[in-house]
């Protein structure tokens, strides 16, 4: 009888464990997927690619900032909500511009899942935009 448990209770356990790590293990949802990196680029798109993470950083920590500043907002006890809407339409503009960059960079396919393999603005992981 005592053994009959135990192995059920091991089977349980190996269960629990493998769920977590089916769960938390690598995937390609939100976190550090491989996105554009991640594809076969030539050198020279690689270089552009790289060219462009630099010219948008300035606009990828407004929207850092601006989205700490949201969440803030949102907590309060009492929310302001149209200064909850200045900052969504804030953060659409730089979204637009972004995207505007990348086109003029000739990056294709550029917005959520580009750079993520899930959702989100992509490159460093900032989490899916749409607030």
């Amino acid at each position: 009888m005592k053994k009959t448990i135990s192995i059920a209770l091991a089977v349980v356990l190996v269960a629990v464990f493998v769920t977590g790590a089916m769960a938390f293990g690598p995937g390609y949802g939100a976190g550090n997927g491989y996105g554009m990196m991640g594809s076969n680029l030539t050198p020279e798109q690689a270089q552009k690619f790289t060219q462009f993470q630099k010219d948008i950083l300035p606009l990828r920590q407004k929207m850092l900032q601006l989205k700490t500043e949201l969440m803030a907002l949102r907590t309060q006890t009492t929310p302001d909500w149209n200064a909850i809407a200045a900052k969504q339409k804030e953060m659409v503009d730089i979204r637009t511009e972004i995207q505007k960059k990348a086109t003029e960079a000739g990056i294709t396919g550029f917005g959520p899942s580009l750079c993520r393999g899930g959702k989100g603005m992509g490159m460093m992981g900032m989490g899916r935009m749409g607030m």
